[in-house]
């Protein structure tokens, strides 16, 4: 009886990728079809967070329900977890993140006069709701890594490596109706925060990259 409940469980997890995948599918063609002027190239960051609406409502039924697990240990800093180290890295990887992106700038400064025109520092704070997305940021994490991770991990009997490699590639595929850059970025993002989450268990300091790396080049003016 145990063993037929830990497959039902494991089926659950991968029946809701492809859920959540419909779901944002769904969620635009709804957005077109009832709301006048709608857009995704105007509207695709509300798109997500109307997405991230709907998947937290169907992740607390399935946690509810004991179809799934959710530990907000992921909150707590341990003992064995060398925050210092954690911190560190992510401003580290954020400076240079900063500095590949200013480099990137300068570049584009050469090519495209609508960026020449945009300041090098603005927050854009009233652009598509951008001074939520410290919290969206800190959403994202919770569901992608306590909930999602570690719940496929369990799927996939524990492997590491292939739940990175399969929580990347899924969440590059929710960031669909973005550029194509944004969506392998994204991906990547997610393995490598990933394995930092994975030594860690706890989700600063992935929150703190994943918040830096999607706010700083829009500052930057790209």
């Amino acid at each position: 009886m145990e063993m037929e409940e830990k497959e039902y469980n494991n089926k659950t997890v991968f029946i809701l990728s492809l859920v959540g995948i419909l779901i944002l599918v769904l969620t635009n063609k709804l957005c077109e079809m009832f709301w006048p002027g709608y857009s995704v190239s105007e509207f695709k960051n509300l798109l997500i967070k109307i997405f991230m609406a709907v998947v937290s409502v169907v992740a607390v039924i399935m946690v509810a329900r004991g179809k799934l697990t959710f530990s907000f240990s992921c909150f707590k800093i341990s003992k064995e977890c060398n925050f210092k180290r954690e911190i560190l890295e992510a401003v580290i990887v954020v400076l240079i993140y900063t500095a590949f992106m200013l480099g990137y700038r300068f570049f584009m400064n050469t090519k495209d006069p609508v960026i020449v025109a945009r300041p090098y520092f603005g927050l854009y704070l009233t652009k598509n709701f951008r001074w939520t997305y410290p919290i969206i940021a800190l959403w994202q994490e919770v569901l992608i890594k306590p909930f999602w991770q570690d719940n496929v991990k369990k799927a996939m009997g524990g492997k590491k490596w292939i739940t990175l490699l399969y929580i990347g590639l899924f969440f590059g595929i929710l960031h669909m109706h973005y550029e194509i850059y944004t969506v392998i970025g994204a991906g990547i993002m997610c393995f490598v925060t990933g394995i930092l989450y994975e030594r860690d268990k706890n989700i600063w300091g992935v929150w703190i990259m994943h918040f830096c790396l999607g706010f700083i080049p829009a500052c930057l003016g790209l």
